[in-house]
């Protein structure tokens, strides 16, 4: 009677070997694996808020620190407060954008100046003026303005495609 149990063990360990035989743990190549899905994307982060305040004062510091007479400064962020409020990223009537209102081939010229379509970071967008500005004889009378007035108006002459 005493080989009954040990019958009976043995006769679970075959049955159970046999069953885990059948079993496949393998795993299946890469083509075979059903497609995992993305994680979802980051958000951007946040970015601190652009007040009409803290660019007029970026330009008012940006043009100052790049030689400009503080009249000159002051024209040109009185020039962005007309064109886009100073709004960096503004979009105006006729494909005009930006804190200046480039359009057409000067847009172009922004973009790629700034190496990326869309819109350009605000000191992107004033280092790409000031190319403007010293490279374009049509702003020949910003550079000869004596005040803040003379030195706006040639802006809206120049920046608006005309010349002194």
């Amino acid at each position: 009677m005493r080989l009954a149990p040990n019958r009976a063990a043995i006769a679970v360990w075959i049955c159970t070997t046999l069953l885990l035989s059948a079993c496949d743990f393998s795993i299946p190549p890469p083509e075979q694996l059903p497609p995992q899905p993305l994680p979802e994307p980051l958000p951007p982060p946040p970015q601190p808020p652009v007040t009409p305040g803290r660019v007029q004062a970026e330009i008012l510091r940006w043009f100052t620190a790049a030689g400009y007479a503080r009249f000159q400064a002051e024209a040109l962020a009185d020039h962005a407060r007309i064109e886009s409020g100073f709004r960096p990223c503004a979009a105006g009537p006729a494909g005009l954008r930006y804190t200046y209102q480039w359009g057409s081939t000067r847009l172009q010229q922004l973009h790629r100046f700034a190496g990326a379509p869309g819109c350009p970071p605000l000191d992107t967008q004033l280092a790409f003026a000031d190319r403007e500005l010293r490279g374009s004889p049509k702003f020949a009378c910003f550079w000869g303005a004596t005040d803040r007035a003379g030195a706006l108006r040639a802006l809206r002459r120049g920046f608006g495609g005309g010349s002194c």
